[in-house]
């Protein structure tokens, strides 16, 4: 398990970005859904922090607003949708572009 610093926002996309790689690189089919502690969980984040689990629902909330994830509110829980015929993320991520994902995210969401 690896540090996660909530204090620099460059890391915290950092993150997200790994996290949303391992996530989609798992992938068995076209469309993944997870939540924020599961992003923390494939970044190898061992932290239930309520700030970090905040920090990562930001991060996603602001991918949702620029059409990058999709958010799915339907459940009890807020899940977010990533799928490979709707996201650019999708390729750089099942690609391992982890770094590229990262400017991008920190552009889109800061």
């Amino acid at each position: 398990m690896r540090p996660f610093n909530i204090t620099d926002f460059r890391e915290v996309t950092k993150t997200v970005a790994l996290g949303l790689y391992k996530i989609v690189s798992e992938a068995r089919g076209n469309c993944v859904s997870f939540t924020p502690r599961r992003v923390l969980e494939f970044a190898g984040i061992d932290t239930t922090a309520p700030i970090a689990l905040t920090l990562v629902k930001h991060v996603l909330e602001g991918l949702t607003a620029k059409g990058l994830v999709t958010r799915d509110d339907s459940r009890s829980k807020i899940r977010y949708i990533i799928c490979r015929d709707r996201s650019p993320l999708w390729i750089p991520l099942k690609n391992g572009e982890v770094d590229n994902v990262t400017d991008l995210i920190y552009r889109s969401v800061e």
